[in-house]
């Protein structure tokens, strides 16, 4: 045992916010995400056995499992235990037991990405541990493996290269090409409505499987449709008199795709046009909320407190039907967190923030 592997450490990784292309990226399509400095902090420390003991400090709640045998799930989404699991697959497993001590400032299913970002640092931990290095992205996708495809989930990789890679990102789905964008948007204002989202592990499964069945319906009509660049005027072109509740949910994220593609332009610039970026994520809302039905009557009374006190842009976050909502109100943060709080929401101003971090405790 070298005297590196000793050291004990803490792992800070951040939660995020989509700014634009909110249920698109488990669609093929790309978006644009900011990790904010609301974050999940794990603490390790080495045991002289080979068990690792978790100690949840917020939920008051704990875990231990052997590193000598593959680790069995006590429910699903059991994140941390999976982080493990997918590690030592790819032959990445710590030498020595730990003690973990795991703690958050991401409300917890509030759109935030608190699970990924729980998973992104368990990730950036266990490479720790076990003495090894990865990349920013090759993290991202080992946590997309813990998270989403170890469990069979609908999720996207978004949320994990926010959290891995830090600061202004667009997000190329079908190469998973990063790229950091030049412009310095500072702060947001984020509201939680306090309302907790049913079920969304399965409200993204319905999004999902409701629109890559009409992707296929529209195929069979227009010839080498291609969800990425086939013009939104010839989606329109095949509309009946009345179309179906499900194509209107299409069409919404082809919408949100062309919406996405404007916004990559206008955040490579350092400086960008506040009240347009402002319009643009006013329109991302109206999708979600009128096509894909996320917002719900609170959080639109949250938006509409922002938008009274100054906000230029406001959009639900996360998969919606509940959790919270986000504000760009540069210059007047403060008087939109209170406005937010007023129409009954909790309020948080956060800021951009760089990606997971690593630093020595001893």
């Amino acid at each position: 045992m070298s005297h590196d592997s000793l050291l004990s450490f803490r792992v800070i990784a951040p939660g995020r916010v989509c700014l634009f292309g909110e249920h698109s990226d488990y669609l093929g399509l790309d978006v644009i995400a900011a990790a904010i400095d609301m974050s999940i902090e794990i603490v390790a420390e080495p045991r002289e056995d080979n068990t690792v003991c978790v100690n949840y400090l917020d939920l008051n709640e704990s875990d231990e499992f052997s590193l000598d045998t593959e680790i069995q799930y006590r429910t699903q989404r059991d994140y941390i235990r999976s982080a493990f699991n997918v590690m030592a697959r790819r032959g990445i497993s710590p030498k020595h037991g730990w003690d973990l001590r795991v703690k958050g400032t991401i409300p917890i299913a509030a759109g935030l990405s608190s699970s990924s970002a729980m998973t992104v640092g368990a990730i950036r931990t266990i490479l720790e541990m076990s003495e090894e290095s990865l990349s920013p992205d090759e993290i991202a996708l080992r946590a997309y493996e813990a998270e989403v495809a170890e469990f069979g989930e609908s999720g996207g990789k978004m949320d994990h290269y926010a959290s891995a890679v830090g600061g202004v990102i667009h997000v190329n789905t079908v190469d998973n090409r990063v790229t950091k964008l030049a412009a310095e948007l500072d702060s947001f204002v984020i509201g939680d409505s306090g309302e907790q989202k049913e079920d969304t592990v399965g409200d993204l499964r319905y999004i999902r499987t409701t629109v890559e069945n009409e992707y296929e319906k529209i195929g069979r009509q227009i010839e080498s449709f291609d969800r990425r660049t086939t013009p939104l005027s010839k989606v329109y072109e095949l509309k009946q008199s009345a179309p179906s509740m499900e194509r209107g949910m299409a069409e919404a994220t082809l919408r949100n795709r062309n919406l996405t593609n404007r916004a990559f332009k206008l955040l490579n610039e350092p400086s960008p046009e506040k009240n347009e970026l402002g319009e643009m994520l006013k329109e991302h809302h109206e999708i979600l909320r009128d096509d894909l039905e996320r917002s719900t009557p609170k959080i639109e009374r949250m938006i509409t407190a922002a938008y009274d006190a100054g906000a230029l842009g406001c959009k639900i976050n996360g998969s919606g039907g509940g959790g919270s909502m986000m504000a760009y109100a540069l210059g007047c943060e403060q008087e939109v967190a209170s406005s937010i709080e007023r129409a009954g929401g909790t309020a948080y101003i956060v800021k951009v923030s760089r990606g997971v971090t690593l630093t020595r405790t001893i």
